[in-house]
């Protein structure tokens, strides 16, 4: 049986980041209250809630980024490193 992290980590490697933020975001150990804030903006974003975002004056395109980077910090490099 896989874990929630291993479907989560082979969703973001496929590209699926919509459903892999549907994952991440419901993770409360390994990330702080500000990157969970990210992961989760970034994620109603893709699920099309943008523009209620967008009137707050968060810069909705910048999150999903920053919520691109912040996985592949914790997940990608870190399996890399693994693996080595």
């Amino acid at each position: 049986m896989r874990t929630k992290t291993e479907k989560a980590v082979k969703l973001f490697q496929s590209g699926c980041l919509k459903e892999a933020l549907a994952i991440f975001r419901t993770f409360r150990i390994g990330f702080t209250k500000e990157e969970r804030r990210t992961l989760k903006i970034a994620h109603e974003c893709l699920s099309g809630n943008a523009g209620f975002y967008q009137q707050l004056g968060v810069d909705t395109n910048a999150e999903i980024e920053k919520s691109r980077i912040l996985l592949s910090r914790k997940y990608l490099y870190m399996n890399k490193l693994n693996k080595v």
